[in-house]
């Protein structure tokens, strides 16, 4: 509600529709909106459950006269419902309301140290062209590079199956992997990750190979690990030395759930990504932290230059 001006009220509830917390920007008014919002997900839930079934993610926007309505789902347990004015436009609504379903979900699953704070990235996707979207299929090619053992195969599991193994074997070479994501009825981002192996002199002469054609980057980060933040001038040079054109890239400061270990600061990360004029993000591939955001992002950044 505060990032939002027009969104007035907030509230959660489980797939029952059982209301788990509430909040308004007018407390006068709270007691009128939850009703409203009550009436809401009693009527929406039939139709939810009919059109979605048991998927765990959703998003639905509604108009009716002088209000918006935003129901989302970003997992089993929990439903977000948003009312905001209609000034309030619908890629607003869609951004804040998939980005804080994530949190919600997180934190109701018991996930312990859940970042509560909105990345600048998420306000960036906000106000991407109005919310108007260019219609087709677009392939994007994104590569993942960095240091060994900084999470890339991890951040990529987590963003594909939605999964993690604590067990860490090494990327040797590249591994590709391809998902879809349907930005609005009407547009489909086909995403071609490649995980490029970390050993940096073994794979020298491969990696002109793996980054032609790239639209997109990641340069992921540990954060318990300082050397791999230095090393990111490595990286940085090497996509250049392939890729001509600005592609966007950024900065993902892995393993941010491992709290009593964390020694790169956001401050080092943003740092860096200001002197490059790049974007970052803190993730966790792990508890999934920021990982769908960071991916979308670099989605929504590609279509401005369709």
């Amino acid at each position: 509600m505060i990032d939002v001006d027009g969104v007035e009220a907030v509230a959660i509830c489980d797939r029952n529709g059982l209301i788990i917390a509430t909040e308004s920007k007018e407390e006068s008014e709270n007691d009128s909106l939850i009703g409203v919002i009550s009436a809401i997900i009693d009527s929406s839930l039939d139709r939810i459950k009919k059109e979605f079934g048991t998927e765990s993610n959703f998003l639905n926007i509604t108009s009716t006269g002088d209000k918006k309505f935003a129901v989302a789902s970003q997992g089993p347990h929990s439903i977000l419902t948003t009312v905001a004015d209609p000034s309030t436009t619908d890629m607003q609504l869609r951004v804040y309301s998939e980005h804080i379903a994530r949190k919600v979900e997180s934190v109701i699953s018991g996930t312990e140290n859940v970042a509560i704070e909105i990345p600048e990235i998420i306000r960036l996707r906000s106000k991407f062209k109005d919310g108007i979207l260019p219609s087709g299929v677009f392939n994007q090619k994104l590569i993942l590079v960095g240091d060994y053992q900084v999470g890339k195969t991890s951040l990529i599991r987590r963003f594909v199956q939605n999964s993690f193994k604590e067990n860490y074997i090494s990327t040797i070479g590249v591994e590709i992997s391809k998902k879809n994501i349907d930005l609005s009825s009407e547009t489909q981002i086909q995403f071609i990750i490649w995980d490029i192996g970390g050993q940096k002199q073994e794979m020298q002469p491969f990696r002109k190979r793996f980054f032609s054609g790239a639209n997109a980057a990641f340069i992921v980060v540990d954060r318990t690990r300082p050397s791999t933040l230095e090393n990111f001038k490595f990286w940085n040079k090497s996509i250049k030395e392939v890729v001509n054109v600005n592609i966007p890239t950024v900065i993902i400061g892995n393993k941010s759930d491992l709290i009593d270990d964390i020694v790169v600061s956001k401050f080092n990360i943003k740092k860096i990504a200001d002197e490059y004029g790049y974007r970052y993000l803190l993730t966790s591939a792990k508890t999934g932290e920021n990982v769908d955001d960071a991916f979308m992002y670099i989605a929504y950044k590609f279509l401005e230059s369709v």
